[in-house]
């Protein structure tokens, strides 16, 4: 069952008036979306986990169709919760596609490779080893906006990260400890975070606000609101390897 907040979410995204109202999970599963999924950079993946919106950094390592279920994916990844690491694996399992009732618009309406474009939404289980009293589990949901290029394979949809409130791959869902069984908010996604509440304050892109800057998110305001260059770097690094 899913968490109630990514229950709501998932009833939300597919009421968009954007999106027909014909599923077609049967029709694409024998489609990958992993390359979808695994499309992401460290400084534009932001996220948090817990009411005090700690910063959570999530990499998504490798994803794999599952031969014997159509529809599911084998996942690896790492988590990172100030200087904690945690490797984790599980799945993807999707529920739900859509297709657009309109092609993406570009910049400036330049034409685009897209001749369709949808959403996949996918219940998801990452868990911790459980050999570290301080691991848990994430579940939840995953809402993620593609299209189709003429060649018929499956792109991420970036093609209006011009918009103001852009967002791909997001993440709304739970952390569950393995120590004592409470659960914490925890949601991330490109570019925006999901759900967010008091933490964004941006309009046009993601700004954390001063209440939640001691919680992990000083590198993020000194790195492209002062442009700290060792901010930058520490941005963009590579924590995972």
């Amino acid at each position: 069952m899913l968490p109630a907040e990514s229950e709501q979410y998932r009833r939300h995204i597919l009421t968009s008036p954007d999106l027909m109202p014909t599923e077609q999970v049967a029709r694409y599963a024998s489609r990958s979306f992993a390359g979808v999924w695994l499309h992401s950079e460290p400084e534009t993946t932001f996220g948090f986990i817990g009411s005090d919106y700690q910063r959570l950094r999530v990499k998504l390592l490798t994803i794999h169709p599952d031969a014997q279920k159509p529809g599911r994916y084998v996942v690896t990844g790492k988590s990172q919760v100030r200087a904690t690491v945690a490797p984790f694996q599980g799945s993807f399992t999707v529920v739900h596609v859509r297709e657009n009732k309109r092609l993406p618009r570009t910049l400036d309406d330049v034409p685009s490779d897209a001749v369709k474009a949808g959403i996949v939404l996918a219940e998801y289980e990452l868990w911790e080893p459980e050999s570290q009293a301080t691991n848990g589990v994430f579940r939840g949901i995953v809402y993620t906006q593609w299209y189709q290029d003429k060649a018929g394979k499956l792109w991420y949809n970036d093609l209006e990260n011009f918009s103001d409130g852009y967002a791909n791959n997001q993440f709304v869902g739970t952390w569950q400890s393995y120590k004592t069984g409470r659960t914490k908010r925890c949601n991330w996604g490109n570019n925006r975070v999901p759900n967010s509440g008091p933490l964004d304050q941006g309009v046009g892109e993601f700004s954390p606000t001063d209440a939640y800057l001691q919680n992990g998110w000083q590198s993020y305001r000194k790195a492209w609101d002062q442009n700290d260059k060792a901010a930058q770097l520490q941005e963009r690094a590579a924590w995972w390897k």
